[in-house]
């Protein structure tokens, strides 16, 4: 991966919940255009890369520029205003709104262009245009995370951050969501995306990092990190990888 001018670049990035450090000296690039996942043990400082750049945490050192503006100390609607918006997991619709009315939420503050981006989300995600005018809450499950998702996108996005957005999704549903990556991509989006079904997300990106107690230990293409002994070590527990996600979390 060429970090010489990402769109994003995280430089020795340091944060604590309290006195306890969860992120250390992390340092990472994300290049504009690419699906880049973000894999790790529960409880490695995934969540928290995502929330700090996406301005819900302050790190205690290190940078987080984003388009070459240094960003560590901008505040959520200021990150979203620049078109970073996070997704985070299990992310709940509004059930008595409509899907549109809820897709509409995310427009808060770019109200300039809204029929367009209503338009780009069917397009991604036409199972929504269906059923607009129907109660978001009458959606199925997988329905509704494709409407977070979709929410997210109405904020005129450049860079969407995915916390576990494949979370209690069937396998078809996964799939599904996983060609709805692919299409943002081509539309011009770039997604960061953090989360626990590791042969999903390594295959769908085009970068990946392994965090393994808040340290970042393995990058590399998807497929590569996919065969990568260390990582299955941690991740899998050494198992032939044919056989990594048969027991669903790691699908």
């Amino acid at each position: 991966m060429d970090l010489s001018c990402p769109l994003l670049c995280v430089r020795k990035l340091s944060i604590c919940y309290g006195r306890r450090p969860v992120v250390t000296d992390v340092t990472f690039g994300v290049t504009e255009r690419q699906i880049v996942a973000v894999v790790g043990p529960n409880g490695a400082g995934k969540t928290t890369i995502l929330k700090a750049i996406a301005g819900l945490i302050r790190p205690i050192h290190g940078e987080i520029i984003f388009k070459g503006e240094h960003t560590e100390s901008l505040s959520v609607q200021d990150m979203v205003r620049r078109g970073v918006v996070y997704v985070p997991e299990g992310m709940n619709v509004f059930p008595h709104m409509s899907v549109e009315e809820n897709l509409e939420v995310g427009a808060y503050l770019h109200r300039r262009g809204l029929r367009e981006r209503l338009k780009t989300v069917y397009e991604i995600f036409p199972e929504l245009y269906s059923k607009r005018n129907r109660p978001a809450g009458a959606l199925s499950g997988g329905e509704q995370r494709m409407l977070t998702v979709g929410r997210g996108l109405m904020a005129r996005v450049t860079l969407l951050l995915l916390d576990d957005p494949f979370l209690g999704l069937s396998p078809r549903i996964t799939h599904r969501l996983c060609d709805a990556l692919h299409e943002m991509k081509r539309q011009g989006i770039t997604l960061l995306i953090a989360g626990q079904h590791i042969k999903r997300l390594l295959t769908a990106a085009d970068w990946g990092f392994l965090i393994e107690d808040g340290h970042i230990t393995l990058s590399g293409s998807g497929s590569d990190l996919l065969q990568n002994d260390h990582l299955r070590q941690v991740l899998f527990g050494r198992v032939p990888l044919e056989t990594i996600g048969i027991a669903g979390v790691y699908d």
